[in-house]
Parts: C-alpha cells; structure tokens; sequence
C-alpha cells in the first residue's frame, strides 16, 4: 500500500518504489482515491471558507496537482499529441513518446484545467465539508477506476510500464478495484450518486482504450494517465 501512495501521490511515505509491488496491487488504487480526496477535500474547505472563490478554486485545484504531481498531466498532453499527429501508427506512437510537447498536448491540457477550475468554483461555492469530501472523492475514485479499467481492457507494448500494468492486473483483481469503487461510493454518498464514480471512470475509459487501440495499436501508461484525467474532469462535469 505505500509503495501505491508513493505512486500516485507525492506523499513521502517510501522513498524507494518497486514498480512491480505497484502494478501487482493496482487493484488498491480506489484506496488512494479515497485519500488523496480526503486531503483536497479538506484544503477546498479551508480555502473556500476564507478567500473569494475564484482563489479558493484556483487553491483546490493546484493541490489537486501538489497531492498527485503532474504524471498523469503528462500522459493527458502525450496522448493528445499522439492522436493529432499525421502518419502510421508508428509515427503517432514517436510523437507520443517524443519528450517534447506538441501544440495539441497543449490545447488539450489548458483545456482539462480550465474546465476543472470552472468545475470546481460552480460546485464548492457554499457547501459543507460533507459536500466537498463527496464531490472529490467521488471524483478521484471515478479516475482510478479509470485507470484500473483501461489496464483490463489494454494491450501494451512488450516492454515498458504500461505493459507491466496490463500484464499483472487480472480479472479477479479488476473486480475487486471495482467492488472497492463501490464500497467506497457507498459510504461517502447516496446510491443515487454510485454511477458518477463507477460508470464514468469505466466509460471514459472504455473510451480511451477503444481511440487507443485505433490510433496505435495499444494501450500506454499514458492513455492511462490521460483517462485519469479526463474522467476525473468528465465526473465533476457531471456535478455541475
């Protein structure tokens, strides 16, 4: 578990990280949903309850990205660059791969952030601390589940990270981060609201993985991490 933490967040909790203890308990990631909602539910709180909420929303967002570093943001801006670029399949994987970022890494980056920011100042804006612990960390577990979903239904390369994901998430530990999804769900708000954290992460992944398949013939840590982001963006969307 803290070599999970460790992973998808910047909580200092093991300073070495076996990426194969990782992969092996990726079905723990909607346990890392419910923490890393926990702590920006918590800043949301203290920032809307004491500034404007345009810098309140500004605050919870930026910790979003503090909490959670930008890996995933990079995946969002690698996959996109994919997808545009013109050529083959093994052309649209180079400009993936390629370290620099392309224009449309760009645009689809700043698009993501604005929209989270509108999201988040539309929704907070006078509510309790059961509202904001709901919104966030309902979102988080719809963006694990993504990225549990996406590792079910992908086909990576023979080497590399993503590939160690797909390879070592079988279907048994898929249920599992998906009963866990909903257990989580279940607890923090009503049964009406289940779906905003179960369904869309597995939509918005089943998604990604389909434009994947197509445009390169695989599923990548970054297609991944894109998931990540666009169904945590999809899910407070669907608050608003």
């Amino acid at each position: 578990m803290l070599d999970v933490i460790s992973f998808l967040t910047q909580i200092p909790v093991r300073r070495d990280i076996k990426i194969e203890e990782v992969a092996a308990k990726s079905y723990l990631f909607p346990f890392v949903a419910l923490l890393i909602g926990a702590l920006v539910s918590a800043i949301a709180f203290l920032s809307f309850g004491s500034l404007p909420d345009e810098i309140a929303a500004l605050l919870t967002l930026l910790s979003i990205y503090l909490i959670t570093g930008l890996m995933h943001l990079d995946g969002l801006a690698d996959f996109f660059d994919g997808v545009m670029a013109s050529g083959s399949r093994r052309e649209k994987i180079k400009a993936m791969k390629d370290v620099k970022i392309g224009i449309s890494g760009l645009f689809s980056t700043v698009i993501i952030l604005l929209l989270n920011l509108f999201c988040i100042k539309t929704i907070c804006s006078g509510t309790t601390i059961q509202d904001f612990a709901r919104v966030f960390i309902i979102a988080e577990v719809s963006a694990k589940i993504s990225m549990n979903t996406c590792m079910f239904f992908g086909k990576g390369f023979k080497e590399g990270m993503g590939d160690l994901f797909i390879r070592s998430l079988t279907k048994s530990k898929y249920v599992l981060a998906l009963l866990s999804s909903i257990l989580i769900s279940l607890i923090i708000t009503q049964v009406s609201f289940l779906f905003l954290s179960v369904l869309t992460g597995i939509i918005v992944a089943v998604f990604m993985s389909y434009v994947a398949k197509n445009k390169f013939g695989v599923v990548t840590g970054d297609v991944m991490g894109a998931s990540n982001e666009i169904a945590r963006c999809v899910t407070l969307l669907l608050f608003v």
